[in-house]
């Protein structure tokens, strides 16, 4: 299981310098008034791990107005042995190390530092389109499905030529020309999907249930971006001229979605805001046990003050549920009584920006 022994944060929003220690995987509570800064200490170690906040998309707005720059870093240790990652920012330019060189992608932190969040914005993975839920498959398919980041990155460019050439008006041929190499990384990243979403809906059916009565029947399918009976190639061409109308490719796995139901229906046009918040969460955490499971490596878990997301009775059931996950879990919360926690579990209060 991965795991962080070591935390550094400076220069972060309203923190004062910190630096934590981790003798054991043991849950981290942290607790402080609102606005005390907990929040951040989650976002920092998301930021390190992904490269983006989980709540600001201007990365300048998390450097504190006196620092000079954003510096994190973490020792880790994880199935492949102890790692040293570092994250820094300096106006904007960002630089990426790892174990003492220069790392060329957030992608290669991100492997060696798999971190799941949730907080109040992972209600957007429901409610703002199929892009949220397709970053939430390839997220699993990443660490699944290694080769899957080279056929998505392949397809991405491919499908930026095409619809450049489709924008500027280019003949029939030359827009063909990417058919091919748009359809070989398609395949790939069309399987590794299809692969990792069967196996997730399987987690999901026995996991959801613990978390909540109202999910005993929910289920999940994963939707390609086109027709199941269609042929991908013929498809491109036979929408070509109205690709070109509307100046990109309508088909394709940039268009995939995870499709959620319960009792037969769309899931989230009969879900309540509190339901949609306890899918959202089981979601996470079915995709924690099935990486467990698959490749024997745990992502650290971050909850986000719990307690103002959920009632207190299926706060239990996810305290109850975290134990069998094997992961190293960081929460937040304005009250450590709200959270009941084993005596295991290390406790840190956070007062002006400072940790005791």
């Amino acid at each position: 299981m991965a795991h962080i022994s070591r935390l550094t944060l400076m220069g972060l929003r309203n923190l004062a310098s910190i630096e934590l220690t981790f003798e054991n995987t043991a849950p981290v509570l942290i607790t402080g008034a609102n606005g005390a800064g907990k929040t951040a200490i989650l976002e920092g170690i998301h930021l390190l791990a992904s490269g983006r906040s989980f709540r600001e998309s201007r990365l300048q707005r998390l450097q504190q107005w006196q620092a000079d720059q954003v510096t994190l870093f973490a020792e880790v240790e994880n199935r492949q042995g102890s790692q040293q990652l570092g994250w820094q920012r300096h106006k904007s330019e960002t630089q990426l190390r790892l174990n003492g060189e220069n790392a060329r992608a957030q992608a290669e932190l991100a492997w060696h530092l798999p971190v799941q969040i949730f907080s109040p914005e992972s209600h957007d993975l429901l409610i703002n389109g199929p892009s949220e839920r397709r970053r939430f498959c390839d997220w699993g398919a990443f660490y699944q499905h290694p080769p899957f980041l080279l056929a998505w990155r392949h397809y991405q460019h491919a499908l930026r030529q095409r619809n450049h050439a489709l924008r500027q008006g280019a003949p029939d041929k030359e827009v063909a020309l990417w058919h091919q190499p748009l359809w070989q990384a398609a395949e790939q990243v069309d399987a590794a999907r299809q692969d990792y979403c069967t196996a997730l809906s399987a987690t999901v059916a026995t996991f959801a249930p613990q978390i909540s009565d109202s999910l005993s029947d929910i289920s999940l399918s994963y939707h390609r971006g086109w027709k199941a009976e269609e042929d991908l190639l013929d498809t491109w061409t036979q929408q070509l001229e109205h690709d070109r109308q509307l100046g990109y490719t309508q088909a394709g796995p940039h268009r995939a979605d995870l499709k959620l139901r319960s009792q037969g229906r769309d899931a989230l046009s009969i879900f309540s805001r509190g339901q949609q918040k306890l899918l959202a969460l089981t979601l996470m955490l079915s995709q924690a046990k099935l990486l467990s499971e698959s490749i024997n490596e745990s992502p650290i878990l971050l909850l986000d003050d719990l307690p103002a997301e959920l009632d207190a009775a299926h706060r239990q059931r996810v305290l109850a549920v975290l134990p069998q996950l094997n992961t190293q879990v960081f929460l937040t919360a304005t009250d450590a009584n709200s959270l009941p926690l084993n005596a295991m579990s290390q406790h840190w209060q956070l007062n002006q920006g400072r940790l005791e």
